[in-house]
């Protein structure tokens, strides 16, 4: 138990040393497989990441879905 609780000090301190990165704001979307008729509406280009619900990225850069 004392070297778990000793390994928890070392991590805390570490990451309370680390640099805190500022950056551009991430602009995150969620879009639903169910939904991927309607994406064709959608301007994706106000999103920095899309969370896609079961999509599958292909080479291609595209989506794939599960019954597709």
């Amino acid at each position: 138990m004392k070297l778990s609780a000793a390994f928890m000090v070392v991590v805390a301190s570490v990451l309370a040393s680390a640099p805190i990165v500022v950056g551009k704001p991430l602009v995150i979307g969620y879009y639903p497989s169910w939904k991927k008729a309607q994406s064709a509406a959608i301007d994706f280009s106000k999103y920095t990441h899309i969370n896609m619900a079961f999509g599958i990225p292909t080479s291609s850069g595209t989506f794939s879905f599960d019954g597709d």
